[in-house]
């Protein structure tokens, strides 16, 4: 068979990422300096390169799959529009979630204050836009009206193209998580242009050949494990069996089907999955109600 060749990424992905395959039953040991991680799979080739490349590279089948922002997918689409076809978005991961924001230095700008205001500013000169998302500043910057934009994408740290004394952009189109490096620089952030969230993307020839079904079990396994972050197991007895509808009648609240099972001896062994955040409210009244020997679990993964 031949083996999935599975694109991690480095950078503020990577812990996530690897707490995800944890999850979902993969040991995979890299090192700092490491290129090639291991996995206790032997159907599954690992390696780890920056994000931004991994829609160019399924795109040549050079692999087949990887994780990646949604800001990433969408520079790629706008950049290598015949390309993208090649390339699909599998299973929204749903973490590392970022904003992509315009911003600029209340400083030099002091009479911005909105996306309005800079295309006043901007009419007639020459701006400098700073991103490392070119495609999508280009594509934002046109919808607001905004034509005469050089957009240059940055070696080093793109809000450091807006600090005065002197600087060298005038705005940057950037991620943040919470805007506090922005804050703490005195940017101001004129509007969002998109929301991004992390995507398992698959080569789409990978999907349609000999490699679908292992592909298949590795996406069950990571929705499983998704599925499951922020649930526990919760399971009681009910012994006294009139006891067994109040019982019933307050896990209805939480959850449509509970597993119930005859006990050794009469009564009844119930169990249920349920959100963590509700058990502060559910266990008290399900004690009351005449539930005993409750224990409760991590939940690692629901498989439907």
């Amino acid at each position: 068979m031949d083996k999935i060749k599975f694109y991690i990424p480095d950078g503020h992905l990577q812990e996530k990422t690897l707490g995800l395959f944890k999850r979902a039953g993969f040991e995979v040991k890299i090192s700092d300096r490491g290129y090639n991680p291991e996995i206790d799979d032997e159907g599954i080739v690992m390696k780890r390169i920056r994000p931004q490349d991994f829609p160019f590279i399924l795109a040549l089948d050079k692999g087949d799959l990887g994780i990646a922002g949604s800001d990433i997918i969408e520079e790629f689409s706008l950049k290598y529009p015949e390309m993208a076809g090649k390339v699909e978005k599998v299973l929204k991961l749903g973490f590392g979630s970022t904003r992509l924001v315009a911003a600029i230095s209340e400083e030099a700008l002091p009479g911005v204050k909105s996306i309005s205001d800079f295309k006043k500013y901007a009419n007639g000169k020459k701006i400098v836009v700073a991103t490392e998302y070119p495609e999508i500043a280009g594509d934002y910057l046109k919808k607001n009206g905004i034509t005469s934009a050089i957009i240059r994408k940055p070696a080093g740290k793109t809000e450091a193209w807006i600090i005065p004394p002197v600087p060298e952009a005038d705005m940057i189109i950037e991620t943040t998580e919470t805007g506090t490096t922005l804050k703490e620089n005195k940017c101001l952030i004129l509007g969002d242009v998109m929301t991004a969230t992390s995507w398992l993307i698959a080569n789409k020839k990978s999907l349609k050949g000999a490699k679908k079904k292992k592909i298949d079990e590795i996406v069950q396994l990571f929705k499983g494990a998704l599925d499951a972050k922020g649930k526990v197991n919760v399971y009681m007895d009910v012994v006294d069996q009139k006891n067994l509808d109040k019982v019933l009648k307050i896990i209805g609240k939480y959850v449509k089907k509970p597993t119930i099972s005859n006990l050794n001896g009469g009564g009844y062994d119930v169990f249920i999955v349920i959100d963590e955040k509700e058990l502060k409210y559910a266990l008290p009244d399900l004690k009351e109600a005449g539930a005993s020997n409750i224990a409760v679990s991590d939940t690692r993964m629901i498989i439907e």
